[in-house]
């Protein structure tokens, strides 16, 4: 695979000049030293499930408005390598497939013979602040949010771009073009007034054989096909139950899974839009027996009803509270999955409870392909 303009100064990617399989390798060495630091081992280790794309693989990006150093002209990517304001210009990333690039170029040159002026977040000026792009892999529907400044002056130039990216010559087809506006000083992509230019404002994915509407900020995995053998993995080891516990719940897509063994899923997330959306999600594919439940997993744990033969966690990458770990301990289920995406609290957290539970079985799922991060499903089983 050639290599990008700018790899080795964008901090999208590390890996690309190394071989997937050599990737791979290093990986599950550093995640088996991680376990061997706190002598730590899974009876039954079952290998690296490969992502089945290692480039054109993300379905999201989320680009910035900026230059690569003080003065120069306005770019549109990815922040560089450990710089907080530069940015490259992305025109030619293999992390996604060629309509992302063809949309950055297009919307640079756009506001490039504008002189358009880019939000400086030290002196808290500037219209352009990002650009997102997030695609069904498996639909083929394009979404495409621009963020500004809260400037409703330049609205009709916004509408002459979204006409430009409308007569574009994509594989994909766009449903949604959208304008955030916000004041937020902070360098967030989020929208205090948000706009639907062209279409609705969300997309349709598909995973496995459910359908999910995603909108502009919902979370939703980066690797679509990834994510399938993600939760093909895990799901296995979910048996036919009566009640069952998805912890960390986010947009519902496990939850959504489970609901075909369980009479009833509890799914408990913090996020009140992620709630809201798998409640939609689950509406959608005529799922009805799963309650999201909006609200700390560690507060809202004591509060749900039954005790289920196992428990399925899909914390944050800090890993989980305290709280719930005791919880773990007290409940004594007789069967954990832990989705992580962060080996080190992973390895920590069933270190706490191993005096109770048994590493049965331990998968690394490889969902970001070139870079250092790796996602993995640890079954426990009460001894």
């Amino acid at each position: 695979m050639e290599l990008c303009s700018v790899f080795g100064k964008c901090g999208g990617c590390e890996f690309l000049d190394i071989e997937y399989d050599e990737q791979l390798k290093n990986k599950e060495k550093k995640v088996f030293e991680i376990f061997k630091n706190l002598n730590l081992k899974p009876k039954n280790y079952h290998g690296i499930v490969k992502s089945p794309n290692t480039y054109e693989y993300r379905n999201k990006m989320e680009y910035t408005f900026g230059n690569e150093s003080k003065d120069a002209p306005l770019n549109l990517g990815m922040k560089a390598k450990g710089r907080k304001f530069d940015v490259h210009y992305t025109k030619d990333c293999k992390l996604v497939d060629d309509d992302f690039n063809q949309i950055v170029i297009f919307t640079r040159q756009f506001f490039l013979e504008r002189e358009y002026t880019f939000r400086n977040y030290r002196a808290h000026k500037g219209y352009l602040r990002h650009l997102s792009v997030r695609k069904g892999l498996n639909t083929n529907e394009l979404l495409i949010n621009i963020a500004t400044d809260q400037t409703d002056e330049n609205d009709k130039d916004i509408k002459l771009w979204a006409e430009g990216i409308l007569n574009l010559k994509l594989k994909s087809k766009i449903v949604s073009i959208l304008h955030s506006k916000t004041g937020a000083k902070g360098n967030v992509l989020k929208a205090d007034k948000l706009e639907i230019i062209y279409g609705k404002d969300y997309y349709i994915e598909k995973i496995l054989d459910l359908k999910f509407k995603i909108g502009p900020f919902s979370f939703f995995q980066t690797n679509t096909y990834g994510a399938e053998k993600l939760y093909e993995t895990a799901i296995q080891y979910a048996e036919n139950t009566d009640i069952t516990y998805d912890l960390y719940s986010g947009t519902g897509t496990i939850a959504s899974l489970l609901s075909k063994k369980s009479k009833k899923v509890y799914a408990v997330e913090i996020i009140k839009e992620a709630v809201e959306m798998a409640k939609e999600n689950a509406e959608l594919n005529d799922i009805f027996n799963v309650e999201f439940i909006c609200g700390d997993v560690k507060e809202e744990i004591t509060k749900l009803e039954g005790h289920p033969d196992f428990v399925v966690l899909d914390p944050p990458r800090a890993g989980l509270n305290p709280k719930v770990l005791k919880f773990l301990k007290e409940q004594k289920f007789r069967k954990i999955i832990y989705v992580s995406c962060n080996p080190e609290t992973l390895a920590e957290n069933i270190k706490e409870v191993e005096d109770l539970y048994d590493f049965q079985h331990y998968h690394l799922v490889d969902m970001f392909p070139n870079t250092r991060h790796i996602e993995s499903v640890a079954v426990l089983e009460i001894k």
